[in-house]
């Protein structure tokens, strides 16, 4: 099978190792790095809300699948790309392209619906009643996220493997526009106004709340949810800034060459390495999990010392102040009891 790419003003292109023009080594080193890079830390990312306890709430699934949403692109697409490289174009194939594709889209669906589902949480947390936002968690979150990764993988592979979505390997055909519209506008065009919305509201409840209770403005929480809610907006902005050309470029300029559209769907892909580093270099309770994970993964073989030490000391604390001491997942499957939702509440909201 012969290999993709293009010729464009005598210059090969591919949509899986890019620009022949470039040295080899250096597409090969640029998607190594970012692929070990992306992938170390995506999984401290996801690991941090099992090792840290203020991380450890069932409000923090939805966050946690943004983490694994980026880990599909890290430990998937850049890896292959890679190999692809090594390869020496033999498998620079169509096959190999669609599978990329197809998972590249089912990481971009799932981490927006995700962020949805996050500005959400962070909106009936610190903006509504205590009620209202205990009917929110009491439901069952493991199973929402199932089907957040269900629907965004099936989404995907009709559109890559059906053909009617853009065809983004060969660039032959501009797919089915009712599907790409559908698409669009569910996965992108609303979860984008709920998100912001979202957000932007908790930001706003925030700095109120400092103003008018000083003792909340002391607090721990009013840090954590500070740092969050900025957070969570400094990474949905990045995200949308990085797929913004992309878009654009796909629906009013199909036919540009094939030197801008893929390094713009390329700087896309690689928003993915940099949005948990955010999280991990702003975030006091993300940058202690980071610690630990790091010293523990590189440094230690076993959990001994000060770390179980400093762990029981956090577990006992827990104890005493109402915290639940479940495994984060295991709260996502239990989530539908009501007396599971008013204590999770009342964790998350503790000052």
């Amino acid at each position: 099978m012969h290999g993709l790419g293009t010729m464009f003003n005598g210059t090969r292109y591919s949509p899986v190792t890019l620009s022949h023009e470039w040295p080899t080594l250096s597409r090969l080193l640029f998607m190594v790095i970012s692929s070990c890079l992306g992938t170390t830390i995506n999984g401290f990312f996801v690991a941090a809300f099992f090792v840290e306890h203020t991380l450890n709430k069932i409000g923090n699934v939805f966050l946690a699948c943004i983490g694994m949403s980026d880990l599909i692109v890290t430990t998937g697409v850049m890896p292959v790309s890679a190999v692809v490289l090594l390869s020496a174009g033999e498998w620079d194939t169509i096959p190999v392209c669609h599978v990329l594709q197809f998972l590249t889209e089912a990481s971009t669906y799932s981490y927006s619906l995700f962020f949805t589902l996050v500005a959400t949480e962070s909106y009936y947390r610190l903006c509504r009643t205590t009620a209202e936002y205990e009917m929110f968690i009491s439901i069952r979150i493991g199973l929402v996220a199932i089907v957040v990764f269900t629907i965004s993988f099936v989404t995907a592979g009709i559109g890559v493997y059906l053909g009617l979505d853009y065809d983004y390997c060969q660039r032959r055909h501009y797919g089915n526009f009712y599907y790409r519209v559908t698409t669009t506008v569910i996965f992108h065009a609303i979860p984008c106004l709920i998100t912001m919305f979202g957000l932007i509201s908790s930001c706003v409840q925030v700095r109120k709340r400092s103003r008018d209770q000083t003792h909340y403005k002391r607090s721990q929480q009013y840090e954590r949810d500070f740092s969050t809610t900025n957070l969570n907006v400094s990474a949905y902005v990045l995200y949308v800034l990085s797929w913004t050309p992309y878009l654009v470029i796909l629906h009013e300029y199909p036919d540009t060459n094939d030197d801008k559209f893929y390094h713009c769907a390329w700087i896309a892909v690689c928003r993915s390495v940099f949005s948990s580093f955010l999280y991990s270099s702003m975030n006091r309770s993300f940058r202690r999990a980071f610690a630990h994970l790091f010293y523990y993964c590189c440094c230690k073989s076993t959990l001994t010392g000060s770390f179980s030490n400093r762990h029981r000391r956090a577990i006992e604390y827990k104890s005493t102040t109402g915290d639940v001491r479940v495994h984060i997942m295991h709260q996502a499957v239990n989530a539908n009891s009501p007396q599971r939702g008013a204590s999770s509440s009342r964790e998350t909201q503790e000052l």
